[in-house]
């Protein structure tokens, strides 16, 4: 096909030679002047875009596949070396990462190298670079820690776990360290005198025993009344300089010193000195056993510190000690004699059983030999095993025990979870069992106690809403705690009325604030009529609501006689505020089946009748 430029050129023809054409100029020089000059004259046609149903064009033709491969490889290597010649963005931050991330990383040479020939608008991509990996950085961060906060919480549990552990550790290894002289045994001995010592050593126990049962009864006047001189039983240690505070007030009584025995802890304080030639004299306060006894450990506060408390069935004592290593040790060495007790305890549970099962089984001398007891019926076999009795009581002790131990456990764990559902269908489930398993009441009374006072303490919640009040009054309706529940409740709303009135402001207007303390009153009346009313399903116990509305009006007759019967304000005044208060009685009480109104009548005027 020929081109466009050949045609143009062929119409216009040859172009005749002039005057300046010189033939005698060389062949080369001529053709290149002809070129130039044909270039220079040649004319282009402007092509406008053909219509695709055009006939007059010819269609495209293809590209060869030697050539198309060849300008597609070029073109591929084009676009790849822009690409290497201009990075990405997210290459450029990746760059700037991994420069930051350097562990000898120069905050100063790298400004120097970032800006000393940089213009404003690198400056500012600088800057937004590095605002983001700022961002990324703190948005990673807080993503470790809440992925790790589970691990965080359970290794510094572990970590505490450790601490009392090495603490109870280093005090037995001074406890070990002090019995060569304790059992009276030189440390020069020879392997063979020590053997001799260890033969007698039971002996010799059973006589420090009694020696320091007897100093103990010569040193505290009246305790031989609370710890007599038993076998075994002996001092552990002994604490002074405690203070004893008013559970009430937490102000301190008296000095008092704690005697921790093996089975018991006596409390002893000192008597004031009658005259000056009298000496201080020690008295027997009060005795607890240590598998009737709970002892609970205070957070310290701005104003209390180092407080820990004692309970006794329905007593509860508080004491503080002078430093916090003191009561430390004093709560380890609580915990470490009353697992000593307990493990005690089993195993004479053991074996009496042991005992037991030997004398059904012959060996007593009451039932004879075993030939002579007649084996037990089929139907009384099977009556039995439906009822749940066992072959061995050893077995079935060991069983009990390891139950009531992961009830305990269980139900612990419930009510530090908050989970009241869970918690007050075990104490059910206990309560149940207790007839066959009396051991476990010992251990279910603290922990419902424990329970109760829980769930009043989310009871007392002021900001608790209608659907939580009446599930937690349920529950303890559950654990036969209505009395407890209905005077807390209703202690929380006096407390909610008191914060809501307080926060009510007054400009002057005695008028606007009447009605603000009205509303505010009357509608915490009437919510908690809905609320007690939904929760207790008894009539018996409204007398109590009543009661405590009653009381919500006096406080707010007094509050309306402060501000209404003076002497500085006007008739109109007081009238308005009556009609005020009428008005929102009746819209928020009366209609809802609440008439206070004879108590409002008697109470409201300048000097009410006692």
């Amino acid at each position: 096909m020929e081109s466009l430029r050949s045609k143009a050129s062929s119409r216009r023809g040859p172009k005749p030679a002039g005057k300046l054409n010189k033939p005698n100029k060389s062949v080369r020089k001529s053709r290149i002047d002809d070129k130039i000059k044909r270039r220079m004259s040649t004319r282009y046609a402007t092509i406008s875009a053909p219509t695709p149903t055009d006939p007059s064009f010819p269609s495209i033709p293809t590209i060869p596949l030697g050539i198309r491969r060849d300008g597609l490889e070029v073109v591929s290597e084009k676009d790849e070396i822009v690409q290497q010649e201009a990075p990405s963005k997210e290459d450029i931050r990746d760059a700037e990462n991994r420069l930051l991330d350097v562990d000898d990383f120069d905050p100063d040479a790298y400004l120097k190298l970032k800006l000393a020939n940089s213009t404003e608008a690198e400056l500012r991509s600088l800057q937004s670079s590095l605002q983001d990996s700022k961002d990324e950085v703190a948005a990673d961060l807080q993503r470790n820690v809440f992925k790790n906060y589970a691990q965080f919480v359970f290794i510094s549990k572990e970590i505490a776990l450790l601490e009392n552990e090495m603490m109870e550790l280093k005090e037995s290894l001074a406890e070990w360290k002090s019995m060569p002289s304790v059992l009276h045994i030189e440390e020069s001995a020879s392997v063979s005198d020590r053997r001799r010592n260890v033969r007698s050593s039971v002996a010799d126990l059973r006589v420090l025993y009694a020696n320091q049962m007897q100093n103990l009864h010569t040193q505290v006047e009246g305790s031989a009344k609370y710890v007599p001189t038993t076998p075994g039983r002996h001092v552990v240690a002994e604490m002074d300089g405690i203070l004893a505070l008013n559970a009430a007030t937490y102000k301190p009584i008296s000095s008092v010193l704690f005697v921790l025995l093996d089975d018991a802890v006596l409390v002893a304080r000192k008597r004031r000195r009658r005259n000056a030639s009298e000496s201080d004299k020690l008295v027997a306060d009060r005795c607890w056993p240590l598998n009737e006894m709970l002892v609970l450990d205070t957070k310290d506060t701005a104003t209390l510190i180092n407080v820990f408390k004692v309970k006794h069935g329905k007593e509860t004592h508080v004491y503080r000690t002078e430093a916090a290593a003191v009561k430390k040790n004093l709560l380890a060495q609580f915990r470490q004699v009353a697992e000593e007790l307990a493990a005690k305890k089993r195993k004479e549970r053991e074996g009496e059983h042991e005992r037991r099962k030997s004398l059904w089984a012959g060996g007593g001398h009451g039932l004879g030999a075993a030939g002579d007891v007649p084996p037990m019926p089929d139907w009384m076999s099977d009556l039995a095993q439906q009822a749940g009795m066992r072959d061995s009581g050893k077995e079935g002790a060991e069983e009990d025990v390891r139950w009531i131990g992961e009830f305990a456990d269980d139900l612990n764990v419930a009510i530090g979870l908050r989970e009241w559902d869970k918690a007050v269908g075990l104490v059910e489930q206990g309560q149940a069992k207790i007839p066959t398993l009396p051991l476990l009441a010992g251990k279910l009374t603290p922990l419902t106690a424990l329970l109760t006072s829980s769930l009043l303490q989310a009871l007392s919640y002021p900001h608790n809403h209608k659907e939580m009040v009446k599930k937690l009054i349920s529950l303890l309706l559950r654990l036969d705690a209505g009395a407890a529940a209905r005077t807390t409740f209703l202690a929380a709303r006096t407390e909610t009325v008191h914060r809501l009135v307080r926060m009510i402001r007054f400009d002057g207007h005695i008028g606007m604030y009447i009605s603000d303390l009205a509303i505010t009153i009357f509608t915490v009346i009437k919510h908690t009529a809905d609320w007690f009313l939904a929760s207790f399903k008894e009539n018996e116990v409204a007398s109590s609501f009543i009661e405590w509305a009653r009381s919500l009006i006096e406080h707010f007759a007094e509050m309306f006689r402060i501000q209404v019967f003076s002497t500085d304000v006007e008739q109109s005044v007081v009238d308005e505020a009556l009609s005020i208060t009428h008005n929102q009685s009746h819209k928020l009480l009366e209609e809802f089946g609440l008439d206070f109104r004879f108590i409002l009548d008697t109470l409201l005027v300048s000097q009410p009748a006692d």
